[in-house]
């Protein structure tokens, strides 16, 4: 008899929650192919959940040949995450994307084959095979895998932020928060499921002992999906780079650099004329676009800011935002809004404008005004 109780529905909202998720981002437009590798990521998800779904309620006794139904493809879930991530940051998937997903496509097609067997041998098969040959291996294969994935996934952030650093100065758009988060989140999990795997291994953990990790992967995606849902059609920069070139990476000059070059005063210098022109005043002001204000490339306007100056582009532009900001709240007849006067100096958002602000100087622009206008009372 099969009856779904409260454990068997909870593993089934979440699962039916991700399908439909992942089948409203495999339709957006924008960020398409991020949004799709984001979808099969969620179903794969949504899948793993069906099993116990499905067993708490009772199928798998009422139904047994839904033995090897291809529920579980552990080994898609690093391929998926990292292929996401890498495709949302640089714009475009990596040369040889496809490998990455063919030990899922085996695993896949090896219970696709199993799943419409007669059950008298999948039984057999289960006994002889899966149970002493297959099982651990697959799932120690799937931890590794997706540590590494993980990993590379990280990575793939970690460079974007530097990326925007360097070449945007309203960078705290694109600050990926609700990515990184996801990211951490998967990272605490994966020990968690180590730890289970090992343990249902060494003690024949039950289908009931292993329910909080199911509840784990369910909460996982559900926040999976609400979060991706929530930003499928933000549209993120992306660095140019040449079809062969991974646009990830550092920029490098065209043409080596004069010898003996003084990177320190060329980036003041660089500096003093953005501050005199004002280009810093451009909300969408990139380092592409104040190289050809100043009259020369990328590689030797970052590697001023860099080393000459031991500051990131972003940082060197919201230095002057901020001061401007400063001087205006200072000043004793400026009694226009906080965020008019931001929006003045070149910010375009208030997060970003408030988060800026008090990085830069240790306190917030209403607590800055306040400060200000203190003396001015007194006397």
């Amino acid at each position: 008899m099969t009856a779904f109780g409260p454990w068997s529905t909870t593993l089934a909202l979440a699962a039916g929650f991700g399908l439909a998720v992942a089948a409203l981002l495999a339709s957006t437009r924008d960020n398409a192919v991020a949004n799709r590798l984001l979808a099969g990521l969620l179903a794969a998800f949504a899948l793993k959940l069906m099993p116990y779904a499905l067993g708490f309620a009772g199928y798998y006794d009422a139904y047994p040949w839904l033995s090897f139904a291809p529920f579980d493809l552990g080994l898609a879930f690093g391929p998926l995450l990292y292929l996401h991530v890498r495709t949302l940051v640089a714009g475009a998937l990596p040369r040889g994307w496809g490998w990455h997903l063919l030990p899922a496509a085996l695993q896949f097609g090896y219970r696709a084959v199993l799943f419409p067997q007669p059950l008298a041998f999948k039984n057999d098969w289960d006994a002889r095979v899966h149970v002493p040959w297959i099982d651990t291996p697959e799932t120690v294969l799937g931890l590794v895998s997706f540590a590494v994935y993980l990993a590379l996934a990280w990575r793939a952030y970690r460079a974007y932020q530097h990326w925007l650093d360097a070449h945007l100065s309203n960078r705290e758009e694109f600050r990926l928060t609700w990515l990184r988060n996801a990211l951490v989140a998967f990272a605490l999990a994966w020990p968690v499921h180590a730890a289970y795997e090992a343990l249902s291994h060494a003690l024949g953990f039950d289908y009931y002992q292993r329910f909080p990790l199911y509840v784990f992967f369910a909460a996982l995606t559900v926040y999976l999906g609400l979060e991706g849902w929530r930003h499928a059609d933000t549209v993120y920069p992306h660095p140019r780079a040449a079809p062969d070139a991974d646009p990830l990476a550092p920029a490098r000059a065209a043409e080596p650099p004069p010898p003996g070059r003084d990177w320190t005063a060329q980036g003041e210098a660089w500096l003093a004329q953005t501050e005199a022109a004002g280009w810093w005043r451009d909300p969408g002001l990139s380092l592409d676009r104040l190289a050809r204000h100043l009259g020369t490339n990328t590689a030797y306007l970052s590697r001023a800011l860099n080393e000459g100056l031991g500051v990131s582009f972003n940082t060197a532009i919201n230095r002057l935002r901020v001061a401007e900001v400063c001087r205006r709240l200072a000043q004793p007849g400026d009694a226009d809004d906080l965020l008019a006067i931001a929006f003045d100096a070149g910010f375009s958002a208030k997060t970003s404008f408030n988060r800026t602000f008090k990085a830069l100087t240790g306190t917030t622009p209403s607590a800055y005004r306040a400060t200000a206008a203190a003396p001015r009372a007194e006397s």
